[in-house]
């Protein structure tokens, strides 16, 4: 009986006191004192390097709601109840990420407050808001860095991967492959394009390789710029030292700088026929002959200034230089024409091309000299058991750490400086073929990548040592006949040559 009379008084009590709520007056009263505006009292944001700040200040506490719109990349905060007219703006902001912000006033139902709308250039990380100074200030941070990706099986010992980076320069977007060349099937070599330039797409269908990339730099008519081997014949050499990958018949890569290495003699007898032995003095010699010599500098490539290019009739029935230089015919070990260019090549000989310097030396040869030219890969690759290889340069990583060799291999600012589409590829510590590309020189889908950033990325994705190969708009990736970078050209560019893998089958 006691607990059931206190629980009727107790509710008399509500009763009364809900009475009282409803007397003229009193309903409105508790109303306007929930619906009390809040003001705002100052708005402002800012960028750093790695983030974008709002803070806000109010009179009192607010309630709030944060949203990010991935579809049109806003950030949207509403205030509801929030007076602010003072700050409502529209302003295009010079950042990486933030590029708009707009306050405006908010209309929901029949509640007002304001509405501010960060516009953003690309992808960020989810934002967060949190209050301060007991409610008075509220902060909205969003971090600029983000990244998202995946990476899938292709077929047994081959798998695709990539990944979309939202950096404070901008986005970044970026395709790898990872070969295993330990798996049946597996082998990995480089092709020649058809008539002189090819699709990557184009050359990988040819010979039935399941993935490919592009290769090494190449001269306006296809020819390559640095070396290629296919089955252990030299199709065009080495250029001016510098980085190459071998590909050797187990399957297994390295990497290294690799040269042609020689030199021209010219030899002399003791005395000329005819002269007696009294006249020798005008010849310098040991007693049984004397050279001279110049260093070779290359062979079947394009003469640069005072160097020494030898060219033999494998590649080219002319050497197809120009007249500022001077070319010596060799055949049998003797000279047997002088020309000023364009030389034709003996099949059973070879020519020296020189200029500058190089060029001053040949010309104080005659026909009918003797002379001993001899010529060689350093280090040795064919000899070493290396049945591929594929030049391009300069290395990234050397041993796991970060060695970029740009300035020792000549390379000129369009290559070294800047952020460009790029293409490269690593090998890491299990052995294993990385393939990268890097989208560039789109800058709502990515801005590309430093010499320095792509050595990074190499070294995120595993590689101990990494060398870079052509890009700019020959950066192409292709996995089953599909081209999965963006190459910067809005379509495929035909280059000379690709890296090709195949996972069974194909011509190999």
């Amino acid at each position: 009986m006691g607990a059931r009379y206190r629980a009727t008084r107790w509710q008399a009590i509500v009763a009364i006191l809900l009475a009282l709520s409803i007397q003229p007056g009193g309903m409105a009263a508790a109303a306007s004192m929930q619906a009390s505006p809040v003001t705002l009292e100052n708005f402002l944001y800012f960028t750093t390097d790695d983030k974008i700040v709002v803070d806000f200040k109010f009179n009192e506490r607010t309630v709030y709601t944060l949203d990010y719109a991935e579809s049109s990349n806003e950030i949207i905060i509403e205030l509801p109840q929030v007076m602010g007219e003072g700050f409502y703006t529209d302003e295009q902001v010079n950042d990486s990420v933030l590029h708009t912000v707009t306050v405006a006033p908010l209309v929901l139902d029949s509640t007002k407050g304001l509405r501010v709308v960060l516009g953003l250039r690309h992808k960020v990380p989810s934002p967060l808001a949190f209050h301060v100074s007991q409610g008075r200030r509220l902060l909205v941070e969003a971090k600029k860095d983000f990244r998202e990706g995946f990476e899938t099986f292709v077929a047994p010992g081959i798998a695709y991967g990539h990944w979309r980076k939202d950096t404070p320069n901008g986005p970044l977007f970026v395709n790898y492959m990872r070969v295993d060349p330990s798996q049946p099937g597996v082998k990995v070599g480089p092709r020649m394009a058809a008539n002189g330039k090819e699709a990557v797409h184009q050359l990988a269908n040819r010979y039935g390789a399941i993935a490919a990339v592009n290769g090494i730099y190449f001269a306006s008519d296809g020819s390559p710029l640095g070396m290629v081997m296919i089955d252990g014949k030299l199709i065009s050499p080495p250029y001016l030292n510098r980085t190459a990958m071998g590909i050797k018949t187990d399957g297994t890569f390295l990497i290294d700088n690799v040269a042609v290495v020689g030199e021209v003699q010219r030899v002399l007898p003791v005395w000329p026929p005819g002269q007696d032995e009294d006249e020798v003095e005008i010849w310098s010699g040991d007693g049984d002959s004397s050279r001279e010599s110049w260093p070779i500098d290359g062979t079947n490539r394009r003469r640069l200034a005072d160097e020494l290019i030898v060219y033999t009739s494998e590649d080219s029935m002319r050497t197809g230089t120009n007249i500022y230089g001077w070319e010596i015919v060799v055949d049998g070990d003797k000279v047997i024409d002088r020309v000023q260019g364009n030389a034709i090549i003996p099949r059973t000989g070879y020519v020296l091309s020189g200029h500058g310097k190089a060029a001053e030396w040949l010309r104080s040869l005659e026909v009918g000299d003797s002379i001993v030219a001899t010529w060689s890969l350093v280090p040795d690759w064919p000899n070493q058991d290396v049945l591929h290889a594929l030049g391009g340069g300069p290395r990234l990583l050397r041993a796991g750490q970060i060695d970029i060799t740009a300035e020792m291999e000549k390379f000129q600012a369009d290559i070294t400086r800047g952020r460009a589409p790029r293409t490269a590829l690593g090998i890491t510590a299990s052995g294993e073929l990385l393939l990268v590309t890097v989208n560039g020189r789109q800058n709502n889908i990515s801005i590309g990548m430093t010499l320095l950033e792509l050595a990074e990325l190499l070294g995120d994705l595993g590689a101990v040592d990494a060398m870079n190969l052509d890009g700019g708009g020959s950066s192409t990736m292709v996995v089953r006949d599909v081209v999965l970078n963006a190459p910067s050209d809005g379509q495929p560019r035909p280059v000379s040559n690709a890296l090709l893998v195949w996972a069974s089958g194909g011509t190999y």
